[in-house]
């Protein structure tokens, strides 16, 4: 019997772990992490090698490739995109970019706090990008500076601008588990970050803690050194890539259409500088 399955292999080098998944539709076959700074381009061709040979699968099984494409180690990315849009143009199928503070954020998609998946970028620079439910509400950008704070001040915790962290989808459910309390009556503004809890994640957390701390925020308690969660898990990329070929089941039929492009999520000073000057 021919076998139907759809399989998607995932890699992640973007930072200093290294981490690829092999699943079967939306069901992890096998994963391999490493944390190994600045070895990527050694480890990961015999990471995904071993890989396959534990499933007994080849890479003529796979139905489409998925990488992150960023933000993160310059290198790490370039490493990963050229790998994956190498392997999807030799093998005729379809290539997905994932963003990394996407696919970090991914376990805690069910969650009700505001996820903050943010990546040291050095130089006193973050990346980040803010998540709730699984749902974007940041593009990922670059932090510098006090970037971060004015951020959530200007945009979260200005009143008027609640509905972007509490849409209308959270504020019925938020009704609907009481009928009879006031909340149906209550201004939807009152629904603020100050009254949520923030989860920090990557190795940034500890810049972000002390940037936002000038905010009196509520940050969700976490360990002071980093753990795995800290780390992108490469199964997350590939049931991001699976819900997005699903939604679009021709790109499977289609192959390889064109290359994934890095996002290195890099701003210039004179960018800031203007973007500064419109606010």
């Amino acid at each position: 019997m021919k076998d139907t399955s759809k399989y998607i292999l995932a890699i992640d080098s973007s930072g200093s772990s290294l981490s690829v998944a092999l699943l079967e539709n939306h069901l992890i076959r096998t994963e391999k992490f490493l944390n190994i700074s600045n070895q990527h381009s050694v480890n990961l061709l015999p990471a995904l090698d071993s890989m396959m040979q534990e499933v007994e699968k080849s890479y003529d099984d796979l139905s489409a490739v998925a990488v992150t494409v960023g933000p993160g180690s310059f290198t790490g990315i370039r490493i990963g995109v050229s790998t994956a849009n190498t392997m999807a143009y030799g093998l005729d199928i379809p290539v997905v970019g994932i963003s990394a503070l996407e696919a970090l954020a991914f376990p805690y998609r069910n969650q009700m706090n505001i996820i903050l998946p943010v990546f040291d970028a050095r130089g006193g620079r973050l990346y980040g990008a803010f998540f709730r439910q699984g749902k974007r509400i940041t593009a990922d950008q670059q932090f510098v500076d006090r970037d971060l704070p004015e951020l959530v001040e200007e945009q979260f915790l200005n009143r008027d601008s609640a509905e972007l962290f509490f849409n209308r989808d959270f504020k019925d459910q938020l009704q609907n588990r009481d009928s009879s309390k006031t909340l149906k009556n209550q201004d939807s503004n009152q629904f603020s970050l100050e009254k949520q809890s923030i989860t920090i994640l990557g190795d940034g957390f500890m810049m972000a803690q002390t940037l936002l701390a000038e905010l009196d925020l509520r940050l969700t308690p976490r360990e002071s050194v980093l753990t795995k969660q800290d780390y992108i898990s490469a199964s997350s990329i590939g049931y991001l890539a699976w819900e997005i070929l699903e939604k679009n089941s021709n790109l499977y039929e289609k192959g390889y259409i064109e290359p994934v492009k890095p996002n290195y999520c890099v701003i210039t000073q004179a960018e800031r500088n203007l973007a500064k000057k419109k606010k």
